[in-house]
């Protein structure tokens, strides 16, 4: 019988456990479909240990087989508290150098926009991080309107997505049981839905956060630092 292998996911979402993060929702899910003789999973949140100042998920990720790192997309790229926490993670690692496994790396990022391809330059940002850690980069998933994925999982139309994301988490599995160095593209999903009508919910829902916070819709295109 092999080893257990062990997984490390990392929540990337710079929101607290009071506000609901897709990123969290993608997490949980990973880790139900993956759990399980051949693999044993830990969790942790990129916010709580930069916060803290904790090093329990440092070391976690050293002894880790495989870690997988679940996003949303910040301005085109990854949220500031997850670029620090990889860049900790990566004056860790040569505080320990020597010490520690050589683990695939996996990545799911998601956005609010339709178009799955604008992820693309944030995946190559988190390949250039295994270059720095001496990992080995294996493969991503890109989601374009990961926003819907939590009120609207259960939809119809939300099939094709939810079919992607169970494919990829098996497709992990098998890569981290079997230990193939086969070479594996990184994987599309996107919801299909309406343009008009997805941009017109965003919209709305803008104004509603506007309204939450006391303002008026027309106060979200103030531009408060030019004369």
């Amino acid at each position: 019988m092999s080893a257990q292998r062990k997984l490390v996911i990392i929540n990337g979402s710079p929101k607290p456990d009071s506000n609901p993060s897709v990123s969290e929702f993608l997490s949980a899910l990973a880790e139900s479909r993956m759990t399980g003789d051949e693999i044993s999973i830990a969790r942790f949140s990129a916010r709580k240990s930069v916060l803290s100042g904790s090093a329990e998920a440092y070391t976690a990720m050293l002894e880790s087989d495989a870690i997988l790192i679940i996003f949303p997309l910040y301005f085109f790229c990854l949220p500031g508290l997850l670029t620090r926490f990889l860049q900790d993670y990566a004056a860790f690692v040569k505080t320990q150098e020597g010490t520690g496994k050589v683990p695939r790396i996996y990545a799911m990022v998601n956005c609010g926009f339709p178009e799955d391809e604008i992820n693309g330059e944030a995946l190559r940002v988190v390949e250039s991080f295994c270059r720095a850690i001496g990992a080995r980069w294996r493969f991503g998933l890109m989601i374009g309107g990961g926003g819907m994925l939590l009120g609207a999982k259960d939809a119809p139309f939300m099939k094709g997505v939810m079919g992607t994301i169970d494919e990829y988490f098996s497709l992990i599995k098998n890569d981290i049981i079997t230990q193939k160095d086969s070479e594996l593209q990184t994987m599309r999903a996107y919801v299909k839905f309406p343009r008009k009508l997805y941009f017109m919910m965003g919209n709305l829902g803008w104004k509603m956060q506007a309204r939450s916070n006391g303002l008026k819709p027309r106060d979200l295109r103030r531009k408060p630092y030019q004369k």
